[in-house]
């Protein structure tokens, strides 16, 4: 009996749920998340993100049997972040704006933060063409798939309601 009781106090004792939230300035504030604490806070991106570079590809020119080959071309480089990947923070840049790495060479990173007058970290670019954005990953330029404006950082919290609480059962008194 006294296990019994002992386990049912323990289950009412602890219980805890989590869930993902989206990275915002009014989460950081409200849980007071501090430099140190974000840094250590594993992050996922909303959307599948596509990072697509463009190279001039060289020219040759051969000749085979009488006849001029002319080979030429363009060279594409992509880097495919697909939607739940973990990122960490890699550098806090002014204007409440991080850098967030999905690899881990963290020369190569995304740049988040709220648009003007905003709340939500949204993926930034240096420019909007087209619904695609330009953005500097490593040391190179690339484009981005169309329609990830939207891309935002989700992280995880886990709340834990624990209550300290001792049961005493009175034996009871006897008069001798």
């Amino acid at each position: 009996m006294k296990n019994i009781a002992f386990l049912i106090l323990l289950m009412l004792t602890i219980t805890s749920c989590s869930s993902k939230l989206i990275l915002k300035k009014s989460e950081i504030e409200k849980y007071q998340l501090s430099d140190d604490i974000l840094t250590q806070v594993q992050l996922y991106n909303s959307h599948y993100l596509v990072l697509t570079r463009y190279e001039e590809g060289t020219e040759e020119k051969l000749t085979t049997k009488g006849t001029v080959n002319l080979n030429y071309g363009q060279e594409v480089d992509q880097v495919i972040i697909k939607d739940l990947t973990r990122g960490k923070i890699v550098e806090f840049l002014d204007g409440n704006r991080i850098a967030v790495s999905f690899e881990p060479d963290e020369s190569k990173y995304l740049i988040f933060g709220p648009n003007e007058n905003g709340d939500v970290y949204f993926l930034q670019a240096m420019s909007w063409e087209s619904s695609r954005g330009k953005v500097q990953y490593g040391a190179h330029i690339y484009y981005t798939n169309p329609d990830v404006s939207k891309c935002s950082l989700f992280f995880k919290l886990k709340k834990e309601y624990k209550q300290n609480k001792s049961v005493h059962i009175a034996k009871g008194n006897k008069i001798k």
